[in-house]
């Protein structure tokens, strides 16, 4: 463990109050260059790959053959299609606000050939597109942060529940409201091989609007159920996860999530190790 990270788990272990949030300054990404850079860091070897890779074996156990899947606000389906891509029996539904974002997911989409992927535009705290209890399994990947308020968040877990059948399977993961600026700049700087300036700069935004654990806890506990617990790395809740149990055993893909890490560089394969152990010390355990 680097010694900036003991640094920054002792300020946050000591600092008794987070800084106040500070919402996205763009909530909707637009702009096709960053739109370009943020799909560009979720590719193999990428600044967001070893992340992806975590959280798409985590997915991949909640997702059984005929499944409907739904990926709240999807941006340009860089880990949807991954997940897409290991379950070709399961029907997967992306949603987003940017037409640029799924403008860059379809091409993505038919670039790799994959064809059980609906994406659509809609708005997260409406889900309009979405029918009453029509999804089987509801999924999002650092997409929360990007409301502008606490109203707007709770509006979309009541939209999560709405969708989901009644044997509802969940997998959110989003940042978590660090409690000092230097903690932030010590993750967004290790983040920087493979990372351009722009998706650091994003990366940054992304941190300082992210919402409280606490606040994830009172709207999981409200909206999702008893089944849908709340986990956070250990120490601070740099990364959240609410999840239900896993409805699938998924040994057969293993090896697939084996030799994806190990293609991986270093600095990434650090990203996979951090959040194994830091969400296994928070309760959640790794797939792989």
């Amino acid at each position: 463990m680097d010694s900036g990270l003991l640094r920054a788990l002792f300020r946050e272990i000591t600092i008794k109050q987070p800084f106040e949030r500070i919402p996205e300054p763009a909530l909707v990404m637009e702009e096709q260059q960053c739109v370009r850079s943020y799909a560009d860091s979720g590719a193999q070897g990428q600044a967001l790959s070893g992340t992806y890779l975590y959280h798409c074996a985590q997915m991949c156990a909640l997702i059984k053959p005929g499944d409907v899947v739904l990926d709240i606000g999807c941006g340009p389906a860089s880990l949807l299609l991954q997940v897409a891509r290991l379950n070709p029996r399961a029907e997967f539904i992306g949603v987003d606000l940017s037409p640029t974002m799924l403008e860059v997911a379809r091409e993505s989409a038919r670039q790799q050939r994959i064809d059980n992927v609906q994406l659509l535009a809609d708005d997260m705290t409406r889900l309009a597109m979405i029918a009453d209890r029509s999804v089987d399994v509801g999924i999002s990947s650092m997409a929360l942060h990007h409301l502008e308020n606490l109203g707007q968040l709770e509006a979309t877990f009541r939209n999560i529940s709405r969708v989901l059948r009644n044997d509802r399977a969940i997998y959110l993961n989003d940042f978590g409201r660090l409690k000092s600026t230097d903690s932030v700049d010590y993750f967004v700087d290790r983040a920087r091989d493979g990372a351009n300036q722009e998706t650091l700069l994003d990366y940054r935004n992304s941190l300082l609007a992210a919402f409280s654990l606490e606040e994830f806890e009172t709207l999981a506990a409200s909206y999702l159920g008893p089944c849908a617990k709340v986990y956070s790395t250990a120490f601070s809740p740099l990364m959240m996860v609410i999840r239900t149990p896993r409805r699938r055993c998924v040994k057969v893909m293993k090896p697939e999530f084996r030799r994806r890490y190990s293609a991986l560089p270093a600095s990434r394969q650090s990203d996979v190790n951090q959040l194994r152990l830091f969400l296994r010390l928070g309760g959640l355990a790794s797939v792989f």
